[in-house]
């Protein structure tokens, strides 16, 4: 098992397997939550048992956490040269704006051909400018689908201010603004709360966990700091760990102000965790092992049409099969869902494998033209986020 140290420049593979493993979690929990349809035919044992899969909502927070460090790395090597912001907005550009746009654009003909309600004109012109988290937290009802873009909102918003950031900081006084950043969101849901203003997608209540992803980027291209900071993971990942996932099985989808205030930094930490015992092997470690799965990897690459992809493949495959008249399945509950999560998860997978070669790649290639200068030659150099598949 290769060791990852910060005094060395390499691709890190595990982080494919990373990214893989969030968009995973993320697809097993948004078919979770279109279960309601078989609701009343489970007990109420197998209700418990499957609302496990509810943890799968935290694969936003794991994707937020690596790439404000993924992001970071990348503007930590290349500060100060030439072309800094001209290079790094196109590069962003090329990777997120034709797959976004091209289904964004897609809604808007569906709305307007077919009168779609989701997708109305008045509704979603928000995702247009990146606003629809603006939108859904300010005017409730206002913002149509598809809703699950207000994640890829929240990091335009980080990408647009924080290579200014970088530039203007040194790594001492970045470790502190990232801490503030933590604080602020914190501060900001609780004002919200008192407001009865919605914390889950507003850009700057989800701040901290793009911040935490910053601050370990900083503490990574430092061998010393690095070291220190696997050591107090490895004696304290457990209690973390414990105390996130029981404060979330316990108060989760409750009204309680304290925990919706505290809950999005508590769960940054522990992805946080995540993301160092990733980059830590050992022998008792096996996450490393895990992340470095060929077919986790591949997962990752292509986990952003993953994500932009599974909610319209889930539409058209849940509930569909145990009460069709047409179905093979009508009436035998577990084959019908268990037919219907391999068909959404293989169909969603089959999407983003052709999105990746026939479209998003040969626009990747583009990015030839913008190369990044490894200017400042710093250890380590985190890999680029091309080739996490970011």
């Amino acid at each position: 098992m290769k060791t990852f140290s910060p005094d060395k420049e390499a691709h890190i593979p595990v982080l494919d397997g990373l990214r893989g493993m969030a968009v995973l979690m993320v697809l097993l929990f948004h078919f979770w939550q279109g279960l309601p349809v078989y609701q009343h035919l489970f007990s109420p044992e197998i209700s418990r048992g499957l609302s496990l899969f509810s943890i799968g909502q935290k694969g936003v927070d794991l994707f937020f956490v690596l790439s404000g460090f993924l992001i970071t790395g990348i503007l930590l090597r290349t500060r100060g040269a030439a072309h800094y912001f001209k290079n790094f907005y196109i590069r962003r550009s090329l990777r997120i704006f034709p797959l976004y746009f091209a289904v964004v654009l897609g809604c808007l003909l569906v709305g307007a051909i077919w009168s779609a309600p989701g997708f109305q004109w008045n509704q979603s012109w928000w995702y247009l400018c990146y606003l629809q988290n603006v939108g859904t937290t300010f005017w409730p009802g206002s913002v149509g689908e598809p809703g699950h873009f207000w994640s890829l909102a929240v990091e335009e918003h980080f990408y647009l201010f924080w290579p200014l950031v970088v530039l203007l900081l040194n790594r001492r006084q970045l470790v502190f603004f990232s801490l503030a950043l933590v604080v602020l969101s914190i501060l900001v849901r609780a004002v919200f709360l008192r407001l009865g203003l919605d914390v889950f997608t507003f850009t700057l209540c989800r701040m901290d966990t793009l911040a935490l992803g910053a601050l370990l980027a900083v503490l990574f291209t430092d061998p010393g700091q690095w070291l220190a900071t696997r050591t107090w993971v490895a004696r304290g990942c457990l209690p973390v760990a414990g105390l996130a996932l029981g404060a979330f099985f316990v108060w989760s989808g409750t009204a309680s102000a304290l925990l919706q205030t505290f809950k999005y930094t508590l769960f940054a930490g522990l992805c946080g965790v995540v993301l160092i015992l990733a980059l830590s092997p050992g022998r008792w470690n096996p996450l490393p092992r895990l992340f470095n799965l060929a077919w986790l990897r591949e997962m990752g690459k292509t986990s952003y049409a993953m994500y932009v992809f599974h909610p319209f493949i889930y539409a058209g495959v849940m509930g569909r099969l145990y009460g069709a008249g047409w179905s093979p399945l009508r009436g035998l509950l577990w084959p019908a869902l268990l037919t219907e999560l391999v068909l959404a998860l293989g169909l969603t997978i089959l999407a983003s494998r052709i999105s990746w070669v026939f479209f998003e790649q040969p626009l990747i290639k583009l990015k030839s033209r913008f190369q990044y200068e490894d200017r400042n030659r710093l250890p380590p150099s985190i890999p680029t986020a091309e080739k996490a598949g970011c």
